[in-house]
Parts: structure tokens; C-alpha cells; sequence
């Protein structure tokens, strides 16, 4: 039977024996709740009470002791490992392999360069053109009248790695290895400019390749002075800027052929990937000078981090590999390939701008 604890209007209120069990229960869960709740509250982010506040409902506080200095790991980085060798009595590496290896731990892998000022800068341009005469199937494809009418993708890609080094070209021949405007150029590289100036759809009397090719000879021969002594490279912010400055002009062009409307769907792929071999001698020459300049980097202020970013964007549009190029509205479902690539290559013409007011 119950027992009768009171009335509410009128009517004789009864709790069941059953009911006054659970009620009791959930009385001692709502005390524990409040209590785990106000010894949390105080704690800090591992489990432990923050000194100053309050350790428990009662509102006493923890005893407040001064902090413990731990020491921190040694970072990661080439600053860390110069130390670290520095107190084992290791012998230091040169400042462009360290320059290479801490790079990479947060970007694009950067290259290990010749101790020789410009070795690996005319090293890549030899090799990034050899790589389009003898290092595809059927070579050179812009003036195949066969075989070059089904691979126009490869067609534009390789015209777009010829003017890019057309520009890498110049610079080397009129900045990059003279000592001022008073110096003579260099007869390889003058040989060579001009023949990579030929067109690139010659088939015979020469053929492009047979173009090409000599120029790439004249590289070589060049790279025998620089190994000699007997030619030099010149590792100064002027040369420096006004390579940069002549990247920068051709991407702009890039840029405007990547925003045309009304652009047919057969001709959009072309942009795309003129865009992409332009690009591709950048990112391959840039990661060399961003190694073989870094004195003449961190001598302006945030000038290895724009360099940095620049290699980041170009490695974004190396990361570009589409199976077929469409070119969809900018707010449609079907992509916008040109709209894509130009993301990152506009925001390179941007640093580029920059750097070359430094």
C-alpha cells in the first residue's frame, strides 16, 4: 500500500514504494552530475586542474605553482642540423644543397645545383629541350605533316616549351653571363638563340628538329666554357630581375589566350596546353634559380617566401592532367579547363610583377 505524503487540490497524493526508490536514484545522479561537471569545468586542456580557478563545487582553489619550462625539440630544418653539426664538429653543407633538402620538407623537392655558378641552369635548359627532340615517340610533332595531325595536344605543349626557352635563351645571352653592358656575348649562345628562333613547323631546309638541335649543341658547347672558367654566370639581383621580368611578359600573353571567349572547342585545348609546356620550363628553371639565387633572395624582404609560392603555383599546373579539355561556362557543370590552369598562372604573373620590382 502507499504512503500518503500530501495533498495537491483537494486530491490525496501517494508514492508507490517502486517510485520513491528511483526518485532517490536520480536525486544521487543529479549530485554526482554537479559535481564532475563543476571539477571538469576548471580543468585545463589534459585533465588537470587550471590554477586560479576553482577545483570543485566548493570553490577551492588548486595551489598555483610556476610553470615548468620544458624544453622543446630541436625543430626540424636546416638551422637545427647547422647547429647539431656545428657541436659534433661535422662538416657543414654548402648553402645550396641545404637549401635543396630543407625546402623540400615543406614544398616542391628543389634540386641540388652544380658548385659552378650556371652549370644546372643551362643543364636543364639543354635537357628540358632534348626531352621534346629525342625523348618522345616520333620527336618533334609541330611540323609532322602525318603523325602531328592527330597529336595537336603534344604539338602545343612542345611549341610552348620552345618560347619558353627562347626567353631563357635571351636572358642567358644578355644578362645572366655578362658582366655589364660593355661585355661581349657569348658566340654559342648566339647561335643558339638564333636557331631556336627558326619555325617550328619548318619540315625540311633545315627541319625544326635539325634547328633545335644545333642549338642544343651550342648549349653544350657553352656549358664546356662554364666548367672551364673560361665563360661566367652571374649570380646578381639584376640578373636575377630581369630574367623574371621577361617570364613575366610571356605569361601575361598566356594569361589573355587562357580568357578569350568564344573560343571553339577545338581550340581551347591548344591554350591549354601551350599554357601548360611554358609552365613546365618555369617550374624546371625557377627551382634551379630559387637554389643558385637564394643570397640574392633573402637579401629582400619576403623574397624567398614569393619565390616559394611562385614553385608552388607552377607545381599546381605540373599536377594538371585532364583525360579530355572541355570548356564549360564558369558557372556551368561541365568544367572550364583554360579557367582552371589560369588560377594559378595568373597568381605566378602577379608574384612574377612583384619580384621583378625588388
Amino acid at each position: 500500500m502507499g504512503v500518503p505524503i500530501g495533498h495537491v487540490d483537494g486530491c490525496q497524493v501517494r508514492f508507490e514504494p517502486q517510485r520513491r526508490g528511483l526518485l532517490l536514484l536520480c536525486c544521487l545522479l543529479t549530485f554526482w552530475v554537479v559535481q564532475w561537471g563543476s571539477v571538469h569545468a576548471s580543468a585545463g586542456p589534459g585533465g588537470e586542474a587550471t590554477p586560479g580557478m576553482p577545483a570543485a563545487a566548493g570553490g577551492h582553489e588548486t595551489a598555483k605553482e610556476p610553470p615548468t619550462l620544458n624544453p622543446s625539440p630541436v625543430p626540424p630544418g636546416s638551422a637545427a642540423k647547422e647547429l647539431e653539426s656545428l657541436k659534433s664538429g661535422e662538416e657543414l653543407p654548402v648553402p645550396h644543397e641545404a637549401a635543396a633538402e630543407a625546402h623540400g620538407e615543406h614544398g616542391p623537392q628543389l634540386p641540388q645545383i652544380s658548385p659552378i655558378p650556371g652549370v644546372t641552369f643551362v643543364e636543364t635548359m639543354i635537357n628540358l629541350m632534348d626531352a621534346e627532340l629525342h625523348g618522345r615517340f616520333f620527336g618533334w610533332r609541330p611540323n609532322d605533316i602525318v603523325v602531328g595531325l592527330f597529336t595537336d595536344n603534344i604539338n602545343y605543349y612542345q611549341l610552348g616549351v620552345l618560347e619558353a626557352l627562347r626567353f631563357t635563351t635571351l636572358r642567358l645571352k644578355d644578362s645572366l653571363t655578362r658582366m655589364g653592358d660593355a661585355d661581349v656575348y657569348d658566340p654559342e649562345l648566339e647561335q643558339a638563340l638564333n636557331l631556336f628562333m627558326n619555325r617550328a613547323t619548318l619540315f625540311w631546309f633545315p627541319s625544326a628538329e635539325t634547328s633545335y638541335s644545333e642549338a642544343v649543341d651550342h648549349l653544350k658547347n657553352f656549358l664546356v666554357k662554364l666548367k672551364t672558367g673560361k665563360r661566367n654566370f652571374y649570380y646578381r639581383k639584376d640578373t636575377l630581375l630581369a630574367l623574371l621580368s621577361s617570364y613575366k611578359d610571356l605569361l601575361g600573353n598566356v594569361n589573355k589566350t587562357l580568357i578569350l571567349s568564344n573560343v571553339s572547342l577545338f581550340k581551347s585545348d591548344d591554350y591549354f596546353y601551350y599554357a601548360k609546356g611554358v609552365a613546365h620550363v618555369y617550374y624546371e628553371i625557377l627551382r634551379v634559380v630559387r637554389v643558385g639565387f637564394q643570397n640574392q633572395l633573402g637579401m629582400t624582404l619576403y623574397g624567398i617566401d614569393v619565390m616559394d609560392e611562385i614553385i608552388h603555383e607552377l607545381y599546381r599546373v605540373e599536377e594538371m592532367d585532364p583525360w579530355l579539355i572541355t570548356d564549360g561556362n564558369l558557372d556551368g557543370f561541365i568544367a572550364n579547363h583554360r579557367a582552371n590552369i589560369n588560377a594559378p598562372l595568373s597568381e605566378v604573373t602577379h608574384l612574377l610583377g612583384i619580384m621583378s620590382q625588388f
